[in-house]
């Protein structure tokens, strides 16, 4: 009888030893899950973190630093005050500098950015400017249909029912299910894709050459100092093999006369000097991103330093895919003041 009771005593401890087994491997696995969520979430707020403080630190540099043709001349130490001391020494060319102009440059730890002067690219609630539809040709949107997604925002922006040929009021709109135009200018360049038709003529490949080179801002004079090697080459109607050498004169000196335009590109604007600009315009984009692509986060940015409001305000913000191209290390620039 003793030795029966000993058996059952020592087969309940067995039990009890393998249930407590089993409920120790439980906690250890759900603390060690609970360890990596906590792991994983300060891990993604690092790294948002890392994003605002870049755009941030990038937004007040751009704000309180002077402009050359290129962009915010970064100095240390900063000044508030256009008066320069005798003995002040202004950086050297090419240093201390934020090239606006699409550069990419290292921000806060593993973030990458780029600064684009929005008066460089093409004005898509300017439609009828020459550039944007030459712009539309050279993606491979066929001369019908560049001339059909013009007179669409022409109605979809104005501020009257009158249909234009080729173009689309409100009751188009509500015949395909599609909310009526607002008739006022888009507030974002993925606003375009609200257009009727334009999902249906512009491809996805195509969408992802022409969104980068888009702008929502008015047309302010021609900015040939900071637009993309694309938009040049529409802007001028020239090849885009014919784009490197004003790329590397502007490096030097600003391309503010016809007569440098034409020797460096054999191609003559009849356009009025007065509105070649010689600075940047006072709306930028930022877009951010980590080292290891993902997403890239875009901004609007105007400039607004004599406001009684703020310095500065984000007029719109989306995010878009990173691509490869955002991982090149070797295109990465270190950024001065931003170490």
């Amino acid at each position: 009888m003793r030795r029966a009771s000993e058996g059952f005593v020592l087969i309940v401890v067995s039990w009890v030893l393998a249930v407590l087994a089993v409920l120790g491997a439980y906690v250890d696995g759900v603390v060690t899950s609970q360890v990596e969520n906590a792991r994983l979430a300060k891990q993604a707020f690092e790294r948002e973190l890392d994003l605002y403080g870049t755009q941030a630190t990038v937004t007040y540099l751009l704000v309180t630093s002077r402009m050359n043709h290129r962009g915010p001349v970064l100095e240390t130490p900063q000044r508030f005050s256009d008066l320069l001391p005798e003995d002040a020494r202004l950086p050297d060319r090419g240093e201390g500098e934020l090239h606006v102009t699409g550069r990419v440059y290292a921000g806060l730890r593993n973030v990458r950015f780029t600064v684009q002067d929005e008066g460089g690219l093409v004005p898509i609630n300017s439609p009828q400017v020459p550039w944007f539809g030459t712009l539309l040709r050279r993606v491979g949107i066929a001369p019908g249909d560049v001339t059909r997604i013009v007179r669409r925002i022409e109605d979809y922006i104005d501020m009257d029912s009158t249909l234009h040929v080729n173009g689309a009021e409100a009751g188009r709109y509500r015949a395909s299910g599609k909310p009526p135009p607002p008739n006022w200018i888009m507030a974002s360049p993925l606003e375009l894709q609200n257009v009727l038709g334009v999902p249906d003529i512009i491809t996805d490949a195509q969408w992802r050459r022409l969104l980068p080179l888009l702008s929502i801002r008015p047309s302010t004079g021609y900015h040939f100092d900071t637009m993309p090697p694309e938009v040049l080459a529409a802007t001028l109607d020239i090849d885009l093999r014919s784009v490197p050498p004003l790329l590397h004169a502007r490096t030097d000196r600003t391309i503010s006369s016809l007569s440098l335009l034409t020797m460096l590109t054999g191609k003559h604007l009849d356009i009025d000097p007065l509105y070649m600009r010689e600075t940047p315009s006072r709306f930028l984009r930022i877009s951010l991103w980590h080292g290891e692509a993902g997403v890239r986060t875009l901004a609007g940015l105007e400039l607004t330093p004599f406001s009684d409001v703020a310095p500065w305000r984000i007029d719109y913000r989306y995010d878009e895919p990173a691509t490869e191209h955002d991982t090149d290390a070797p295109q990465t620039v270190a950024t001065p003041l931003l170490q």
